[in-house]
């Protein structure tokens, strides 16, 4: 009797354990739109103005996401933070930690898609909910649209 029940409370905490959520909409095509609507995805993009990266990632939006670091690093390190949103796959996991921190539907529109990531990623957690806009909403969206022609095909 006590190992059913402790199997039944193993079943309902293990999900409370898990650290982190699988996020399926968030994906190489969200990933890349987003970053071609950031920079024009350029990966050599220095830090400018406090924003680094292919993402354009504040130190504020790496704090926040929990300090992703490249391998072997350490986020205490002078730099850590430059040289993780500089680097692509570094800084799709910075992304990856945030939103699996706010993932929300900012939208409305009843579904958490990469609309809904890129407008946390843009706006931030607490306001995602501003729309998209100016040259950075054209790019995003002709990015996906293309990619969607580009899947069809």
């Amino acid at each position: 009797m006590v190992r059913s029940v402790n199997a039944v409370l193993l079943l309902f905490l293990l999900p409370l354990a898990t650290k982190a959520a699988f996020l399926s909409n968030l994906n190489t095509t969200c990933f890349r739109c987003m970053c071609e609507a950031s920079t024009g995805c350029n990966v050599k993009a220095a830090c400018r103005q406090m924003y680094c990266g292919p993402f354009a990632i504040s130190r504020a939006y790496w704090i926040d996401a929990g300090k992703v670091v490249l391998p072997s690093d350490k986020a205490t390190r002078w730099g850590a933070f430059e040289d993780c949103a500089n680097d692509y796959n570094c800084a799709t996991n910075i992304i990856n930690h945030y939103m699996e921190k706010y993932a929300t539907d900012c939208n409305l529109d009843g579904l958490v898609d990469c609309t809904d990531y890129t407008m946390l990623h843009v706006n931030g957690g607490p306001i995602c909910n501003q729309p998209l806009s100016g040259a950075f909403a054209r790019t995003f969206s002709k990015c996906l649209e293309n990619s969607g022609r580009n899947s069809r095909q």
